[in-house]
């Protein structure tokens, strides 16, 4: 082992007790120790998304995910599922922009079980070519779904024209002609050269001893690493104002995406911008929601979003509506924001969302999985871990006026993107 580090902070009655330790080969083991719970949440992190691949590569992270559950050398698809399902706990996969997760929540007396499931996964897939033909049938109709969803559909469209020519805007399933024509060699390759130690996360929480589990990890999970190679990215720079229309036959309604560039996962910034994403759709008690739906009712929908990536972000506001309601829709967004830029926001106000965002930070570190997203993410991304205590004065400091600067720097109407799906 290379090295340790352990964190013991302060976090109201009880300290965060966050240890990590570096293997070797570069894999960093991290955990949190929730001794007063009988379950952990473990999972493999790895800084592998849509936005590493090429053009022709696109949905090749994601459908490696489909397949590494498909079997491996030692365990058929079946034994994979009911591997801890059997013992009451669950397994699953993610790809996201830039990480995929390889997760399992079992009792803490299986915790060995999942490490070596989760290290099986990645470190001795099959990949057999009967899978691989079965597998692009389920992942063809999944993309197929998607595009019959105009809320996730209008989404994905509003990232690719976010970050237009950029792996970022990449839709991550991929297109059907790249699943189409994905091999095993190709598979192969990119997990071998994409998925590699220096990118790996391995983390857990719950009731867990680091020491045994970085005993463990070191036993199970030991890849044949190498230097992963970069595709060049088109640079993160244009801010002009875009804005796309799409017609489908099927639809009834109009679905609309408006929204801009945000900073990155480790920016102090976030703080500021997640308030205001709250502010503006984050419930029912949101502005957007009480002035579109509440005052005019001209959407069921209507809601805002963040996601924070390693360089920069996106902040969007989606609705529904009638299509003679789209103009006066997006106007009465983008005056909400300029309301925001022009405006100082008043006490009460900032004082209600802090409180719901405070809220939603306690409540969540109740989870011993949503406390191994936390630390597998922060780590992901090479960030400071932050005791409860320090995460809420965060949130605390954050002013009247930085909400109004990120509304300025971010929502500004000449670097919005309106990306809107109708009926034809």
């Amino acid at each position: 082992m290379a090295n340790q580090t352990a964190f013991s902070k302060a976090s109201g009655m009880r300290k965060r007790e966050i240890r990590k330790t570096v293997l070797d080969n570069g894999v960093r083991v991290i955990t949190e120790r929730m001794p007063f719970v009988r379950s952990v949440s473990v999972g493999i992190w790895i800084r592998v998304g849509s936005g590493n691949e090429s053009a022709e590569s696109n949905g090749i992270s994601h459908f490696l995910e489909h397949m590494l559950f498909k079997g491996t050398k030692k365990r058929s698809a079946l034994e994979i599922a009911s591997s801890l399902e059997s013992l009451g706990g669950y397994l699953n996969g993610s790809t996201g922009r830039e990480i995929s997760v390889f997760n399992a929540h079992i009792l803490d007396e299986h915790i060995e079980t999942a490490v070596d499931v989760l290290s099986d996964l990645l470190l001795n897939p099959r990949l057999a070519s009967k899978d691989l033909d079965l597998e692009k049938s389920v992942v063809l109709a999944e993309i197929r779904h998607a595009k019959e969803d105009p809320e996730e559909m209008v989404l994905d469209l509003f990232c690719q024209n976010l970050f237009p020519n950029h792996p970022l805007g990449f839709f991550i399933y991929g297109t059907e002609s790249n699943v189409a024509g994905f091999s095993q060699k190709a598979l192969l390759s990119h997990l071998r050269n994409q998925y590699t130690c220096d990118r790996t996360v391995f983390a857990a929480a719950g009731n867990v001893e680091h020491e045994r589990f970085v005993d463990m990890v070191t036993e199970k999970y030991q890849p044949q690493c190498s230097t992963p190679p970069s595709f060049p990215a088109s640079p993160l720079t244009d801010d002009s104002q875009r804005s796309f229309k799409q017609e489908e036959d099927s639809l009834q309604q109009a679905h609309i995406c408006i929204g801009g560039k945000i900073c990155g996962y480790d920016d102090e910034r976030k703080y500021p911008t997640v308030l205001l994403d709250v502010l503006l759709g984050g419930g029912m008690s949101s502005r957007l929601f009480q002035n579109i739906r509440e005052k005019y009712g001209f959407a069921y929908s209507v809601y805002s979003f963040t996601d924070f990536m390693a360089e920069t972000g996106l902040l969007g506001i989606y609705m529904a509506c009638a299509v003679d309601k789209v103009d006066k829709s997006i106007e009465l967004i983008r005056s909400e924001l300029r309301k925001l830029q022009k405006n100082s926001i008043a006490d009460n106000e900032l004082d209600r969302i802090k409180s719901q965002v405070k809220g939603n930070i306690i409540l969540g570190m109740e989870s011993s999985a949503r406390r191994m997203r936390q630390i597998g993410e922060n780590e992901s991304y090479k960030c400071q871990h932050l005791s409860l205590q320090q995460l809420v004065a965060k949130v605390d400091q954050v002013t009247p006026g930085d909400l109004v600067e990120q509304a300025r720097q971010f929502l500004d109407d000449s670097k919005l993107t309106i990306t809107i799906l109708a009926p034809k």
